[in-house]
């Protein structure tokens, strides 16, 4: 009895001078990173929408003839070499030795002649126009041949031959658009979430499992030609898309970081200046601008003077700094690659306001007094911020009411289609250094002209740069359409988009691509590195 006393007595005095401690429970470290990728596709095709996030995903799964590396260049991938004729119009790429599906099946010419087929035939496909430099294409699209008459052929299981209408010098960063990685287009990827064991996947990884929370799991694809050089065995990509609460995930700490999110793009505007100064954050240039399209069809009140008195008193380097100066940066250009060094591409807009020229336009155009002006853009979270701004300037430099109207993407698209705007906050993504996509697009019979703007001479130019085969030349040609743009103002540029990424310290390896695409074929978490 005594000895039990005193053995009582003794774990007392412990408790008492601290000898003994809690025990604390060490919090779970996950060996894998999880990856908010937002809203996921309605299918694995993704050629009815121009998502940037969502081909995030397609990039992990699937893998085309080249891709962007780490430099921004544009290098084999399951190609692994190609040559260039000398009239630069014929393309053949030899593909490596080996190449296999994610089931083991054999991957042959053959089957990039068959994807290249699909995409042209696919109804609702916005990326079609950029294969119609390839001999043929535009035609079988419209189903005026057969694709017999289409220049491009598998000469052998590992010869893929493509021929152009004419040279173009964007033609190889065109095929490294993940819109091009090698996948069937079948039922199982348009039901992508229930058929994702029968999918037979080219890329890096493949989906070993997706659950009700929308959390897709992806783990290396053994069969991949490059699987030696793939750092993590597995991932989660989760799809929260909402900015706020994805933002509380990846703030979260506890005992169980399981629901915890590693990286997640584009945070709430409110947020980016806190993150960055935590460096938790990371801002990378994009190719995607940001223009106001005005509805030219209204040409009672939208004339070229009223277009210019809002061109004069947009102070875009104000604009950018009241929102947040890690978002985008301003552009006084129509696009980012028509060359200031050329003596045709100086500056075309001015950074900031100049209320008096504002004004003098405004009196020589046909703008009613008292009359509001109808903005429509995408209902974003920047967008929102950015055309609210952009009204209050036109209110106060020039006393212009304007109404704000953000709507959903399809929404969007279809008051654009009917016309029933004045000013459109528009994005218009310069993929692959490509100035075509941008400049044709305002030409009288371009399907993406939907604002009636109309030049005789600006057609002419656009299809004298659509024949020119000299780089060089061809952007002094565009520095031209520019000039004429500037004058006829169907449009104006303001910003160039940043991709702000948002990444735990112990997350490495991640690049990013030109079109602001993140790569994960690298990526991996430190488990060694204390993340503060």
């Amino acid at each position: 009895m005594k000895k039990l006393l005193c053995i009582t007595l003794i774990f007392i005095m412990m408790l008492g001078n601290g000898c003994i401690q809690k025990k604390v429970t060490s919090p779970t470290s996950r060996k894998y990173l999880v990856y908010n990728v937002g809203k996921l596709p309605s299918d694995l095709l993704m050629l009815d929408n121009n998502d940037v996030r969502e081909k995030d995903l397609l990039l992990a799964l699937f893998e085309g003839l080249v891709r962007e590396n780490k430099e921004g260049k544009i290098v084999p991938a399951m190609a692994e070499k190609y040559s260039i004729s000398k009239d630069k119009i014929e393309y053949t790429f030899k593909l490596r030795k080996n190449l296999h599906y994610s089931d083991g099946t054999d991957i042959k010419a053959t089957d990039f002649v068959r994807l290249f087929h699909d995409i042209l035939l696919e109804k609702k496909n916005v990326f079609v126009d950029q294969l119609y430099c390839i001999f043929g294409a535009n035609d079988f699209s419209l189903g005026k041949v057969g694709f017999d008459k289409v220049g491009i052929v598998a000469k052998d299981d590992l010869t893929l031959k493509i021929r152009l209408n004419s040279p173009n010098d964007y033609f190889i960063k065109t095929l490294s658009n993940p819109i091009f990685t090698l996948r069937e287009n079948n039922m199982d990827m348009k039901n992508w979430k229930d058929s994702f064991n029968e999918i037979k996947y080219s890329g890096p990884f493949t989906i070993k499992d997706i659950n009700k929370k929308g959390e897709i799991t992806l783990v290396k694809n053994q069969k991949y030609w490059g699987v030696s050089n793939i750092v993590s065995n597995e991932m989660i990509f989760t799809s929260i898309d909402d900015e706020e609460k994805a933002l509380a995930n990846f703030e979260t700490a506890g005992e169980n970081d399981t629901s915890k999110i590693d990286v997640l793009v584009s945070p709430p505007v409110s947020e980016v200046s806190s993150l960055s100064k935590e460096k938790e954050t990371e801002i990378k240039p994009t190719q995607s601008m940001y223009y106001l399209n005005f509805n030219i069809k209204n040409k009672q009140s939208i004339d070229v003077s009223f277009r210019n008195a809002i061109a004069s008193i947009i102070d875009r380097d104000l604009i950018i700094e009241t929102v947040s100066e890690d978002m985008a940066v301003p552009t006084m250009n129509y696009t980012p690659f028509t060359s200031s060094n050329d003596d045709n591409g100086k500056l075309i807009f001015n950074a900031y306001k100049n209320k008096i020229k504002g004004l003098e336009y405004l009196k020589k155009s046909n703008y009613v007094k008292d009359q509001s002006l109808n903005m429509v853009y995408e209902n974003e979270n920047f967008d929102t911020k950015i055309s609210n701004e952009i009204a209050k300037s036109i209110k106060e430099y020039l006393g212009v009411n304007v109404v704000c109207t953000g709507y959903t993407e399809d929404e969007f698209n279809k008051i654009i289609s009917k016309g029933n705007y004045d000013v459109a906050f528009q994005k218009n993504d310069e993929e692959y250094g490509d100035n075509y996509k941008f400049f044709s697009k305002w030409t009288t019979n371009s399907k993406d002209n939907l604002y009636g703007y109309k030049s005789e001479n600006y057609d002419k130019i656009i299809a004298k740069a659509l024949k020119e085969s000299n780089n060089k030349n061809k952007i002094t040609i565009y520095n031209q359409a520019q000039k004429i743009l500037a004058e006829d103002l169907p449009c104006i540029p303001v910003y160039i988009a940043n991709t702000v990424i948002c990444k735990k310290q112990n997350v490495k390896d991640i690049y990013t691509t030109k079109s602001g695409n993140l790569i994960f074929n690298y990526a991996y978490k430190d488990n060694n590195m204390v993340v503060k």
